[in-house]
């Protein structure tokens, strides 16, 4: 079987930085911090369920910390007044027992964010439209805001047949073992009346290069 690194996590270091940056004590404080941001990062996604948010960077010490949310709807994330935040941030102090600020930044192209439209193509998905359709919108609307190429991958019960299978679309170039390739990517799932759909969008936006002395 083939061996299959995670794209994001891969490049971590080299063109990417870290979505969590914390000052522990041992390494058993480390581990406790690490399952922490995944409970965090969960809650915050039921908290608001596709609602247009890229990615969530958490900062964190023994006692207080930061969130910073990036989102295309900043209006959604902050809710009336900026109600919605406070109401999130009393939610998180109860439930894990410290303080966080959250801060919200837009992104200013969502349609290079593969998060943002895997939640589109998922939604649209459980509205029962075409997957081809879907995806060859998506192809378009990517590679016109600037991107170098795009990979979609579709699984399941398409259209509702009895044997599952999978579905690539690709444009451009999307260069996984080019570690100096920005590359976004995300993974989820659409829940349709006939089952349970896998959507997966590699986004290679640019290649970075070090900056020559």
């Amino acid at each position: 079987m083939w061996q299959k690194a995670h794209p994001i996590w891969l490049r971590i270091g080299i063109v990417k930085s870290w979505f969590s940056e914390r000052h522990s004590k041992g390494k058993q404080q480390n581990a406790d911090f690490f399952v922490e941001d995944i409970k965090l990062r969960d809650f915050i996604e039921e908290f608001y369920p596709r609602s247009g948010i890229s990615r969530v960077v958490i900062r964190k010490t023994n006692k207080e910390g930061e969130i910073i949310i990036f989102a295309s709807k900043v209006w959604v994330i902050m809710g009336k007044d900026g109600t919605k935040i406070q109401e999130l941030e009393d939610k998180i102090a109860k439930k894990f027992g410290k303080t966080f600020k959250i801060s919200i930044k837009a992104i200013k192209v969502p349609e290079l964010s593969a998060k943002i439209m895997a939640e589109h193509i998922a939604t649209q998905l459980e509205g029962r439209m075409p997957f081809r359709k879907i995806a060859k919108q998506v192809l378009g609307q990517v590679m016109d805001k600037g991107a170098v190429g795009i990979k979609i991958k579709v699984g399941g019960r398409l259209w509702g047949v009895d044997i599952a299978r999978k579905e690539t679309f690709n444009q451009g170039r999307v260069p996984l073992q080019t570690l100096r390739a920005d590359i976004d990517y995300c993974s989820l799932q659409a829940h349709t009346k006939y089952g349970v759909l896998g959507v997966k969008v590699w986004i290679a936006k640019w290649e970075i290069f070090a900056k020559k002395s």
